[in-house]
């Protein structure tokens, strides 16, 4: 139940996201390991950022702060996110067993 939830808001992130701000480019996306890997990470960004403002803590610049430092490990620009998120969005099916697995890496860091 937990898990859905914190996935139910991570694609209510990812819709709520202008497309404006990065240009992507067409077709570029990084390897689907990784991307699993980076959509893990921006789930449990996700889930704490939630978790603070439920205690009354609520400061955007730690959400940014967050996504720079995945950025930072994954070795990614937040273009390359970008034109992934895009590629793989134009991918439903492949996306989706993406999703699976990053439920089986959030069980598997629950347990």
């Amino acid at each position: 139940m937990k898990n859905l939830f914190l996935l139910i808001l991570f694609f209510l992130t990812i819709g709520s996201c202008k497309e404006k701000e990065v240009k992507a480019y067409s077709g570029y996306h990084i390897s689907r390991n990784q991307m699993v890997s980076l959509l893990t990470d921006i789930v449990l960004a996700e889930g704490n950022d939630k978790v603070l403002k439920k205690y009354g803590y609520n400061a955007p610049v730690i959400l940014d702060s967050s996504y720079q430092f995945i950025y930072k490990k994954q070795n990614l620009e937040r273009w390359q996110v970008d034109s992934s998120f895009k590629y793989y969005s134009n991918h439903p099916e492949d996306f989706s067993n993406m999703m699976d697995e990053v439920i089986e890496n959030l069980n598997r860091l629950e347990n």
